[in-house]
């Protein structure tokens, strides 16, 4: 059996490479930088005394000229690195932290994206020929010995393909190159003609004390951040500064942050290198112990990378720890403004639970209230689990003077519920509506029976609406009913609705669920007893007058806690306002118009 090899389109690679691989055709910039700070620092490993320097020359002929004075290639070099695609001169090393940036040995064909030929001239440190390499993107190249000594390194040359014009303009070619070579170690030039500027600078932010960090940010980032947070990962060789937004952000919002491999721009839409919780802030890394994708504009999901992401998270977490103790004005200042981002660190953390809870706020029946000073007047502490139910009783449970904790928002609940464990002398209730009534005053047993008749004919007049009836005296006077209800009974009245627009078929099984499967829960409305007008409806000898009364309070108590009203409800209000209507224009008596 003979051994066969197999045989690469290059044409088709290159398609790949500028369709699904890399993000931008201006990687190529990117590619050229990090052969050249490669081969430099290949050439320093021998010992090699020089002035290193990266610099890219654009020519009037639409041409550009990458040059570096590294440790160049031999013939041998040549053939195994220009000529088979994936070999890497820094393939032995790959595994280690080393001072390489790239290790795939895919990135020279990205410049077939924009160029129709490649051109490398290089003259190795460690043997004195000048070589050319001329590469098509047929797949074909040529490898010629030059009669001129050039100096020790390498110069790629381009020549613009149609279409790609614009990577050949000085403001073009400028604007890639300070986007990925900002900050690498070696100095990077722009050329044309007699200008001559270079690129990138020698103090990378993630350098900085926080000060200089925070006037980087103001400089480059337009932003008066609120502070610099320094990260910092042994084990992935990361260093990096975390600015604290001044404005909140949502949960949902896109996270993006800038990173850096071996302070070559990596992307600067990494999304996924914080915990989820610390989406108010931005960050700046460099990263010299990850390792990259094959596109190099991404990490690969490995163990280390979710250990270094973990550390991240705790770099941000001892900083707000240290920053409570050593600045509490700034602090508090976070705290409001990124209440949501903290409570959801808070909700994660047992350690940052203890440090913020206290300064957090949260919506009660008395407004936004920190919990430092819910918890100075009330240890018995009721919390809603849904805002639909906070909503049920806010008002009513104020004017009972009773603290009520809205639940209903991001972690609220979970926050709230965790307070026992803060102080054993807490007591934190969730808050049942259906029984909240139970806080009320009751009414004597004599004003009981005197409204005797009233509750059997609202509990008669209810039933279809599965609601039953109480009296209770509460505030605020002017209220004169009050609907509670719970999660079950929205779910009957969401199935009642089902069955009656329902298929028979259907509306089977869902009277089934109903009225087999479980006990059907019923709501509750508590008619105030302190309110003269209900006192008239419930003494009111007139039984067609109270059953009037009863329909209109009872769908005005749906519409004042904002529930949603089913179709027969909604025939109950309109019959119920009609009647009204009518009435009163009966005793006001008929007038001309």
């Amino acid at each position: 059996m003979s051994e066969m090899n197999f045989q690469v389109n290059l044409q088709g690679m290159i398609e790949l490479l500028s369709k699904h691989l890399y993000s931008s055709p201006g990687v190529f910039i990117r590619e050229l930088l990090q052969n050249g700070v490669d081969a430099i620092t290949a050439r320093k490993r021998l010992g090699h005394r020089f002035d290193a320097r990266v610099t890219v020359e654009i020519y009037g002929s639409r041409t550009i000229a990458v040059h570096d004075n590294g440790i160049g290639l031999s013939e041998s070099e040549i053939q195994l690195f220009l000529a088979q695609i994936g070999s890497t001169s820094k393939r032995d090393e790959m595994d280690s932290a080393d001072d390489y940036i790239g290790q795939f040995g895919v990135g020279l064909l990205s410049c077939f994206v924009v160029s129709g030929e490649i051109v490398v001239i290089t003259r190795s440190a460690l043997e004195g020929d000048t070589l050319e390499w001329r590469g098509r993107p047929d797949g074909t190249y040529t490898i010629r010995k030059l009669e001129k000594d050039a100096p020790i390194g390498t110069t790629v040359f381009l020549t613009c393909k149609e279409g790609y014009e614009d990577y050949y303009e000085w403001d073009r070619v400028m604007e890639l190159m300070s986007h990925y070579g900002q900050f690498l170690p070696v100095p990077i030039h722009l050329s044309e003609g007699k200008s001559d500027i270079r690129i990138n600078e020698e103090n990378p932010p993630w350098s900085m004390n926080s000060s200089d960090a925070l006037t980087y940010g103001e400089d480059h980032l337009y932003q008066t951040f609120l502070d610099a947070i320094p990260l910092k990962s042994v084990i992935g060789e990361l260093e990096g500064v975390a600015y604290i937004l001044p404005y909140a952000v949502s949960l949902q919002a896109e996270k993006k942050h800038k990173v850096y491999m071996k302070r070559m721009l990596l992307s600067d839409q990494v999304n996924n290198m914080l915990p989820d919780w610390a989406f108010f802030v931005t960050c700046i890394m460099n990263t010299n112990g990850l390792r990259p994708t094959a596109s190099r504009e991404s990490f690969m999901e490995n163990e280390l990378f979710h250990t270094v992401k973990d550390e991240i998270g705790e770099n941000i977490k001892q900083h707000m720890i240290q920053l409570s103790e050593s600045n509490p004005e700034l602090f508090g200042k976070i705290i409001v403004i990124h209440s949501a981002s903290i409570k959801a660190m808070a909700a994660e953390d047992d350690e940052l639970y203890r440090l913020f809870i206290r300064f957090l706020s949260f919506e009660t029946s008395f407004g936004m209230m920190k919990m430092s000073d819910i918890l100075e007047q009330n240890k018995r502490i009721v919390v809603s689990s849904t805002l639909d139910e906070f909503r049920q009783v806010a008002r009513v449970a104020k004017a009972q003077n009773v603290m009520v904790i809205n639940g209903g928002y991001v972690h609220d609940f979970e926050l709230v519920r965790k307070l026992p464990e803060l102080d054993e002398d807490i007591e934190a209730l969730v808050l049942d509506p259906i029984n909240f009534s139970n806080v009320f005053q009751s009414i004597t047993p004599a004003e009981h029976k005197s409204i005797l008749s009233f509750l059997e004919l609202s509990d008669q007049l209810l039933a279809p609406f599965q609601c039953r009836s109480v009296v209770k005296r509460f505030e605020p006077v002017d209220l004169a009913a009050l609907y509670n209800t719970n999660d079950e009974v929205n779910f009957l009245r969401m199935a009642e609705q089902t069955k009656d627009e329902a298929n028979d078929l259907f509306a089977n099984i869902v009277d089934v669920v109903i009225h087999e499967l479980y006990e059907v829960p019923y709501a509750t409305i508590c008619y105030n007893f302190n309110n003269p007008l209900m006192q008239r409806v419930m003494t009111c000898q007139n039984a067609d007058m109270q059953k009037l009364s009863i329909e209109t309070v009872y769908t005005q108590a749906l519409l004042l806690g904002q529930y949603p009203l089913g179709p027969e409800e909604l025939k109950l209000m309109n019959k119920s306002f009609m009647q009204v209507l009518e009435i009163g224009l009966s005793q006001a008596g008929e007038r001309e118009l």
